[in-house]
């Protein structure tokens, strides 16, 4: 009877530690995405308008303006 008991002491300790450990790594990677969701938004808001260009049938590259400034191109 002793031994049953003992059993059933490990086994309820190895749930309650495997429980701990669970909730633990849980509550780490939930950690971790909102770091990288933070560093993701981030990075949307406050990256730089990238340069845009376009190429010619022989090679040549044309840097294309945005549509708010003025066409300097007038001669």
């Amino acid at each position: 009877m002793g031994n049953r008991i003992e059993l059933l002491k490990s086994r309820k300790g190895f749930y309650r530690e495997n429980y701990n450990r669970v909730c633990t790594a849980l509550l780490l990677s939930l950690l971790v995405i909102l770091l990288l969701s933070t560093l993701v938004i981030y990075l949307v808001i406050f990256s730089p308008t990238p340069d845009l260009y376009a190429s010619a049938q022989d090679g040549s590259l044309t840097r294309l303006v945005s549509s708010d400034l003025p066409n300097n191109m007038r001669a």
